[in-house]
């Protein structure tokens, strides 16, 4: 586990979160790590699986918090105290939970597993999220996570936390621009489950973990040029099937998360500063760097030599469009 992200100001109360770890080594039978973190609205966590080491978390916190857990690798497992069922992460699948005041909490996860975790403060989440929206807040109390079905990762999910990630930022900018990530995070969450929610119950569980195999592929090959029917052939099913169930699952067309995959591959390695435009393009697949071009143009709406132009602050980068205004509205927040 690393330190807050954050600050805290000596006028703001501070969430106390307290954090231990026990796993099994080879020398030590019982090695146990105790942890005592204290954040202010919101807290970001990067857990690499050669941390965990098949170790067993436990949670507790002095008021109640709400923890978008991100399962990137391996499996994971939350079960809180009160609850007689763990909630269990698979590969790729994300949700939030609630974990009540003072109530303990236990996370298991499996050796290959890597996880990203945002802790929030409950008054900064029902800040962004309304009591009349569409999301059963009820199942927060309820089954302990805010969507029934876990929802998958996506390109662009993905992109912005690699973005808290690689943050170079420090001290105060770095909180600032956090912010406004996990933010933006809340509102991709939300827009996917409102596309997502409609999915029929008819879709049987093994045309879900063919939709999430055909997934799991493109992803794993931006670089590689895929035809639907190839695709269709690597899950074992048949194209008109793929093309529907994909769409129905995912809330976009096969073509469609290609096209995304490519290009948020693309603006993560523009945003490092290290790659030609050309060594971009062959990257995610494009033979021509014009074709790049006028594809990477037409997703985002500007060219990426323009995103590349952008680097400002410290060494990093701010989103295109993300206005000054913005920045004065979250310094009020």
């Amino acid at each position: 586990m690393t330190a807050s992200e954050n600050l805290v100001t000596q006028k703001e109360k501070a969430t106390e979160l307290n954090l231990i770890s026990t796993s099994a080594s080879k020398t030590t039978d019982n090695q146990t790590s105790y942890k005592k973190i204290k954040f202010n609205k919101f807290l970001f966590e990067k857990i690499a699986s050669k941390e965990i080491d098949g170790s067993s978390i436990t949670i507790s916190s002095d008021e109640n918090i709400l923890l978008i857990q991100f399962c990137l690798t391996g499996n994971s497992s939350f079960h809180r105290s009160s609850q007689k069922k763990p909630i269990i992460f698979k590969q790729a699948e994300y949700n939030i939970l609630l974990l009540p005041k003072e109530e303990i909490a236990s996370l298991v996860n499996t050796e290959d597993c890597d996880l990203i975790q945002i802790y929030l403060e409950e008054k900064f989440f029902l800040q962004y999220l309304s009591k009349d929206y569409g999301v059963p807040l009820y199942n927060l109390i309820g089954i302990g996570k805010l969507f029934h079905n876990h929802l998958y990762l996506n390109p662009k999910i993905k992109n912005v936390l690699a973005e808290i990630a690689n943050c170079d930022f420090g001290g105060n900018l770095k909180n600032l621009y956090t912010k406004a990530k996990i933010i933006e995070l809340l509102s991709l969450q939300l827009a996917q489950y409102e596309e997502e929610k409609v999915i029929p119950s008819s879709l049987k569980p093994l045309e879900v973990e063919k939709m999430i195999l055909v997934k799991e592929i493109i992803e794993g090959s931006i670089g590689t040029t895929h035809s639907i029917s190839s695709l269709a052939r690597a899950a074992g099913t048949n194209e008109q099937y793929l093309k529907k169930h994909f769409k129905l699952l995912f809330g976009t067309t096969v073509f469609g998360h290609i096209v995304s995959c490519k290009m948020e591959k693309a603006k993560e390695m523009l945003l490092t500063g290290k790659y030609r435009i050309t060594e971009i393009a062959e990257a995610v697949g494009y033979k021509h760097a014009t074709h790049f071009t006028t594809a990477f143009k037409k997703f985002f709406g500007y060219l990426p030599q323009s995103l590349k132009a952008t680097k400002i602050f410290f060494g990093t980068y701010f989103s295109m469009g993300f206005e000054l205004e913005a920045i004065e509205f979250l310094m009020m927040i």
